[in-house]
């Protein structure tokens, strides 16, 4: 069995955010908080002033380097994706909530000429757009008494706390940095494979990590925990498919609304990345391994040597015989 650990530690280099590159966003979202701000201190200044809350994977350190692509005009984009939540809090017993319609114009208007590229105006959010490709969504909520509600342009105010989440897999990951590497794994495979066939639409990053989480077996070795984790989301999916959100809204089923061809595909492509990791784990030329999975990752998952690896017994033979100790002679010359 060819063991690929140090791939997956090298493709695990290439796929998370340097530190370089989380300043720069962090810039972006800065940049935006001010915005905001300026706008609601000078145009609504009797109204409550917005709070924010980063949300997502950026706060979990789950983003991974998305693949680049070319956008209309021919330019290499990367379109990294930040959620930073808007709140506004009640803390008199007044209400001053307004319709789900008016926080969200305000918003918009707070931003709509950040940068050259449209401001969108999403059910779930106000997105801005940036010239490099990366973005930054704004979802609005309102807190009073302790319950958060989320401006849902189609379903109306939904409670809402997603730094429950954040917290949640954060707790889950405090003692175990390889859960966050799985998830990445996970997120870099649904990347790639809708790099590949657009029409594939994958759960989302927040539901990979909830089934990431539910799965997770952890190991000395990445390639086996990954195996083994995929083989329990598999097995758990094909029992019975549903993801449970496992903070507020409790238990909401993320696939609720997955229709039979997006279930079909993605349990297919689940299928499939299993039974490659399996015979990756049983081949012993190092080469053809990491080539089962780069099938699946890409060519940013480094391709091995072509060579076969030592046996155990191979390497425990030269591991003994370069640390053999030899017996000193006695002074009569005798051993």
């Amino acid at each position: 069995m060819a063991k690929i650990q140090q791939h997956f530690t090298e493709f695990n280099g290439i796929i998370r955010l340097s530190n370089d590159k989380k300043e720069k966003l962090q810039k972006s979202r800065k940049s935006i908080r001010s915005k905001i701000n300026k706008y609601f201190s000078e145009k609504k200044s009797n109204e409550l002033q917005p709070k924010y809350e980063g949300q997502g994977s950026f706060e979990m350190n789950t983003v991974i380097n998305p693949i680049p692509v070319n956008d209309k005009d021919g330019n290499t984009i990367l379109k990294y994706d930040l959620d930073d939540g808007v709140y506004f809090i009640e803390k008199d017993r007044e209400d001053n909530k307004k319709s789900i319609d008016t926080w969200h114009s305000w918003v918009f208007n707070a931003v709509d000429d950040h940068t050259n590229s449209p401001t969108k105006d999403k059910t779930t959010c106000v997105r801005v757009v940036f010239a490099d490709g990366h973005h930054i969504d704004l979802p609005i909520y309102y807190e009073k008494d302790n319950k958060t509600e989320l401006a849902h342009k189609s379903k109306g105010w939904i409670e809402s706390k997603p730094v429950e989440f954040t917290n949640w897999f954060n707790e889950k990951a405090k003692d175990n940095q390889q859960l966050r590497r799985i998830v990445r794994y996970l997120k870099a495979w649904k990347n790639f494979r809708e790099f590949q066939n657009s029409n594939l639409n994958f759960p989302s990053g927040f539901a990979l990590t909830i089934l990431a989480v539910n799965s997770f077996k952890p190991d000395t070795n990445d390639d086996k925990a990954f195996l083994e984790t995929i083989e329990g989301i598999n097995d758990t999916l094909n029992y019975h498919f549903q993801c449970l959100r496992p903070t507020t809204p409790k238990n909401e089923d993320i696939f609720i609304d997955f229709s039979e061809t997006r279930k079909k595909d993605f349990l297919n492509a689940l299928d499939n990345l299993l039974k490659d990791c399996k015979k990756a784990k049983s081949e012993k030329n190092i080469k053809k391994a990491t080539e089962y999975l780069i099938k699946h990752f890409g060519d940013r998952f480094p391709l091995g040597k072509d060579k076969d690896e030592e046996t155990s017994n191979n390497a425990l033979f030269s591991a003994l015989s370069s640390t053999a100790i030899k017996p000193k002679p006695y002074s009569n010359g005798q051993y």
